[in-house]
This record gives C-alpha cells, structure tokens and sequence, in this order.
C-alpha cells in the first residue's frame, strides 16, 4: 500500500489548485500495476497537460515512433513505442475442431508480463490486466472478423489449424496495449504455415523445401488505440500515454479501428461516461494514426519478404526454426488408423 502526504492529510494529494485530488470523481489508478507516482509528479505532467505539454515533448495528441523487427523464426517479431517493448510469437498445431464447428480453426492468444519488464510483474501468473489487454486483442482480431478461421480447416470434422499467439511484455513504460495488439497483428502476418494437401482421408504437410509455406488469411488490419482522461476532463485527453501517465489517469478509451475507416471495437473503463460525439472525435484520431501504422507494417512486411528471397537466392534457410508440423506426413500411422477405424464405426453404425 502506499501513502500521499501532503502536510495536512496523509491520502490526500492535491491538484495545482490546492484542491484534494479525492474530490474528483474516480481517482483510483487504473494501472494498479505500476510503480506509483509522486505528487511532484502529478502536479507536474497535470500541469504540463493543461499548456498541451508533455514531459517527453510529444503534443497530446501524438504518439511515440513505433519501431518493427521482424526475426528470422516465422511470426516472431519485437515492437517497440517508446521504451515499451513487446516480443511476439506466433505457432501452429493441427488439432480436433469443435463438433459445433467442424470447418473452422482456433486462435489463441496469450500474454505474458514478464518481470524483466517491471518489479510489479509476477511470472506465470496473469494479472487482471494482462487478462484484460489480451481479450481487447482477442475480439478485435475476432469479432471484427479479421481473422479468417474457415481457411485454417484443413479436414471438416476432423483436422484444422490450431494458430497460437504468444506475446511477452520486455518493457514497461506505459500503452502496453497498443504495442501489444501490433505485435500480435505483425506476428500474425508474418507467421507462414506448411502447405496441406489432402486425398480422401489422407492429409499430407509438405516441408518448406518442397512447397512454400502459406500465410494465414486476413481481411483487415485492426490496430488498437489508446485514448486517456485525467479528471475525466476533456481538455486533459492524451494518445499514447506513458506509465507515469497511465498511473495518475481516471478513465481511458480504448478504440479498436482499421484503415478503411471501421470501427471494430470499443472499450471504456473507469471515469464518468463519456458522450458519443467524444467518442466520434477520437475515433477520428484514431483511424488517422491507425492509417498511419497500418501503412508502416505494410513497408516493414514488404521489406522483410524481399530480404527473405534474397537469403532464399544464396541457399540460406529462410525459416531457421520451423515449426513442428514442417515435416511431411505428420499424421503419424497410428492417427490413420484412428481415422480408418472412426471410419469403419461410423459405416457400421450406419448399416445398423
């Protein structure tokens, strides 16, 4: 637990007006999870917002350069804002689908906070804010439709795609999800899986030497944007904000959009609510810088397939470390004759 002391009352911090900061409404940070801030901290970045400053000089209405590194592993990649630092990784597995759903693959996501990244973190066990960041991933990427699962269906009823999405916070320095959620949307891009040939009941993976690998279908980009309130004050409403920014905000607005100017998600937690010509207004903001990342991972995808052709040209390994299922025919025997004897029941049963 920590303490304010002001000189009068110990948990009352002040504003720059001499106003205990407990007499707004929804004062409790919403980033419980990070290193808590001064109140010379406070009164200086409220101070600053107030002239449209921020400490690092950005307007508030602006973001920190986004920076893209593709690995040489298929769907990793690191992104950074800042000093906010985000590893993902993507992998497939082939797997049962639902009976409810036979022609449609999975997707996973899981996100890890890891302690090399702050203090606050713990390993392996998720806090209620890695939760939170990897649904808002999660249904943007689903409900949004921009993740096609029928393309992972490899045999109805029986074999699909299972794509897994594993993202690791390095560094902490506040907007996790937004850097989170382009890791994840790179990561996917990126990630090429086997080729799949089927004859009958026989399902056949070809190796990377023999066919080339195929990428995971997407209909649309989404990126996430971050809008933060102090105060739930309008005037004090800032992009991409760092920790010490997040710890000593009330309320944030998560817009979740593309760059054909879609929404394709929402979230608004903490504060007092917020106007839906609010909502207009930054949802504005938001496809502006959403335009402007989506276009940055274009080039960098483009870049990093150009320079994947040229190590292909000197004989080098396009993929160093493939995964599992880039062998051929990895429907082991004894899986064929499972299907063979599913098979064999359910023509019984149908004689029956």
């Amino acid at each position: 637990a920590r303490a304010f002391c002001t000189g009068t009352t110990i948990g009352q911090p002040l504003d720059n007006q001499g106003h205990p900061w407990t007499s707004y409404p929804n004062w409790t940070s919403l980033n419980m999870e990070a290193a808590p801030v001064s109140n010379a901290e406070r009164k200086f970045i409220h101070n600053a917002l107030e002239k449209k400053l921020r400490v690092d000089g950005r307007t508030p209405m602006s973001m920190r350069p986004a920076k893209i590194e593709f690995g040489r592993k298929s769907g990793t990649v690191e992104v950074s804002m800042g000093k906010t630092k985000v590893l993902a990784a993507t992998k497939a597995d082939i797997v049962k689908p639902y009976p409810d759903r036979p022609s449609e693959g999975f997707l996973r996501l899981h996100m890890d906070f890891s302690p090399m990244a702050s203090p606050y973190f713990e390993h392996n066990r998720p806090s209620a804010r890695a939760v939170q960041i990897s649904r808002m991933i999660e249904r943007g990427l689903r409900d949004s439709n921009a993740f096609d699962t029928e393309s992972l269906c490899i045999l109805s009823g029986s074999r699909v795609w299972e794509v897994r999405c594993d993202i690791h916070v390095m560094d902490d320095d506040g907007n996790l999800g937004d850097c989170a959620n382009l890791a994840a949307v790179a990561s996917l891009m990126h990630f090429r899986r086997p080729d799949v040939t089927v004859v009958g009941d026989r399902v056949t993976i070809h190796s990377v030497e023999k066919r080339q690998p195929v990428a995971i279908a997407m209909h649309h980009i989404p990126i996430m944007i971050t809008v933060l309130f102090l105060n739930d004050n309008e005037s004090l409403a800032l992009l991409d904000p760092t920790r010490k920014e997040s710890t000593i905000a009330t309320s944030e607005l998560v817009l979740t959009v593309n760059k054909h100017k879609e929404l394709c998600g929402i979230y608004k937690s903490g504060g007092s609510p917020i106007s839906p010509k609010l909502i207009i207004k930054y949802a504005n903001v938001a496809i502006k810088e959403a335009q402007r990342l989506t276009e940055q991972l274009e080039v960098a995808l483009a870049k990093e397939e150009k320079e994947q052709q040229q190590r292909s040209r000197r004989g080098e390994s396009v993929y160093t470390n493939p995964i599992e299922a880039f062998i051929d025919n990895p429907v082991k025997e004894d899986e064929d004759e499972e299907m063979e004897d599913v098979t064999a029941m359910d023509e019984e049963k149908s004689k029956k």
